[in-house]
């Protein structure tokens, strides 16, 4: 299994096959994870099977109005990015507060 040095080094080459050898000198400050050993987790990660996109705005819909899912996999059009992450929290929130106080 590589370590914390040889994967940040496989992730700075990959990047810089994308976007140039200069890229590596952007990086100021690197962190490396063990999703795949993290027992909450297992190195899971979020897919629909073909056909099944439109599963994700299910998602979107408070469980009783007491349980609310927020995350990349739960964006209909973003999945899969930040932005559809950051969305879908602010989503998730906004829903949260129009629950608890009425208005939004």
């Amino acid at each position: 299994m590589a370590g914390d040095f040889e994967m940040i080094a496989f992730a700075l080459d990959w990047l810089s096959g994308l976007y140039g050898a200069a890229v590596k000198n952007s990086v100021k400050r690197s962190m490396t994870t063990r999703w795949n050993q993290e027992p909450t987790t297992l190195g899971a990660f979020s897919a629909a099977a073909p056909g099944s996109q439109g599963a994700r705005r299910v998602l979107t819909e408070p469980v009783r109005n007491r349980l609310w899912f927020a995350g990349e996999a739960v964006h209909e059009t973003l999945w899969g990015t930040v932005g559809g992450a950051w969305e879908s929290g602010d989503r998730a929130a906004a829903s949260v507060v129009r629950s608890l106080t009425g208005h939004s």
